[in-house]
């Protein structure tokens, strides 16, 4: 994490629920890999932004297309959590995006400033 991270703009709520939902996910496709494991959270300052890239080694998503869609078919729960992690991060003016990395999976939370605000 970088040291001097800006504040940001969000609910703190929702924005605990984005981390949950994102977390959970990972842990869960995580809990079947054996000793191989990893799981990183990485925040950082770019540009006028916050982003915060939750890393893991879980094999990543296949079907991409209908990632962010509500109601997904084969989720482990209710296949809202996505979704909703994506909504929230859009109601405080950030967003959430996927990645896919080799053998795995990178979610990007991007968050706006407090300063980015001001100045709009």
């Amino acid at each position: 994490m970088d040291s001097d991270l800006p504040l940001v703009w969000a609910d703190r709520t929702n924005l605990m629920q984005v981390f949950l939902n994102l977390t959970t996910n990972s842990i869960r496709v995580l809990s079947g890999r054996g000793a191989d494991r990893r799981l990183s959270i990485v925040a950082r300052a770019e540009d006028s932004r916050v982003t915060v890239k939750v890393i893991d080694n879980g094999g990543g998503v296949a079907d991409t297309v209908e990632l962010f869609r509500p109601f997904q078919a084969g989720a482990q729960d209710t296949g809202l959590g996505l979704y909703l992690a994506r909504a929230f991060a859009r109601s405080f003016g950030g967003d959430l995006r996927y990645q896919p990395l080799p053998g795995g999976a990178c979610f990007i939370v991007e968050l706006a400033t407090v300063r980015e605000l001001e100045r709009a």
